[in-house]
């Protein structure tokens, strides 16, 4: 059955610049592509895992992660979930090319792994706010579920991971600046989770965001999103946090 509704998707083979390298991924118009976020999570991830360490990739879209630190060894597995069938097809379909030793299933979170133990754990999803989405088209195909100040998925994550630390693995996940960043950060503080940023990087906000400035204006006076204004140009950030239980 996954094989015909593999034949009946139509995937198209794109290449990415990650990092240094050139890398080609299999996607559709309903998966994510990878951007800025997937980028910062591979490098970080890169310097994190050791040796033989089981690396598990939530919200794993089309694969790229997981396929990526395949294809340059840094593991050896491929573990990865999406609550999309259509993204967790295609992680499949990318990962069946490269390797045998892949495990990708349809989860909701941590749903599907309660049986499975981690060294770390990659969240792939970024929280904004769902207000965003009436203004861009980053969330065509796929509904942003994150709140209105989106950080409901990071924190729900949160609280699953801190009930047993999942199992005693690290996690890192990206923090944007169209979310209420303090909010999360006062999450981690309250419930003694210890973290620290591992990459920050600022980022122009694309034009069809800039031509909604009095909304956006008033989703910061309401702390939903954060932005800075330089030269009439608005940017925001992108951080990667680490939280490591070892």
């Amino acid at each position: 059955m996954e094989d015909l509704i593999n034949l009946m998707t139509k995937y198209v083979n794109k290449e990415f610049k990650i990092l240094d390298d050139k890398f080609s991924i299999f996607i559709n118009k309903k998966i994510f592509e990878p951007n800025l976020t997937t980028m910062m999570l591979i490098d970080s991830a890169k310097k994190i895992i050791r040796k033989d360490d089981k690396v598990l990739d939530l919200g794993c879209g089309s694969g790229v992660i997981g396929c990526y630190l395949y294809k340059k060894k840094i593991i050896k597995y491929i573990y990865g979930s999406d609550i999309s069938r259509q993204a967790v097809n295609c992680a499949r379909y990318n990962s069946k090319k490269l390797t045998k030793n892949y495990d990708i299933r349809l989860s909701d979170s941590f749903s599907n792994w309660r049986n499975e133990k981690f060294e770390l754990i990659i969240n792939d999803i970024s929280g904004i706010s769902s207000q965003i989405n009436n203004i861009s088209k980053w969330f065509k195909h796929a509904p942003n579920n994150s709140g209105s100040d989106g950080t409901k998925f990071t924190i729900r994550l949160l609280k699953e991971y801190k009930k047993k630390q999942f199992y005693n693995a690290g996690l890192i996940f990206p923090v944007l600046g169209l979310s209420n960043r303090e909010k999360i950060i006062n999450f981690l503080k309250k419930n003694n989770l210890n973290y620290e940023i591992l990459i920050k990087k600022e980022w122009p906000l694309p034009k069809d965001l800039v031509m909604h400035r009095d909304f956006l204006k008033k989703l910061k006076k309401e702390k939903k999103i954060n932005y800075t204004e330089k030269f009439s140009i608005l940017f925001t950030t992108t951080e990667i946090f680490y939280l490591n239980s070892h």
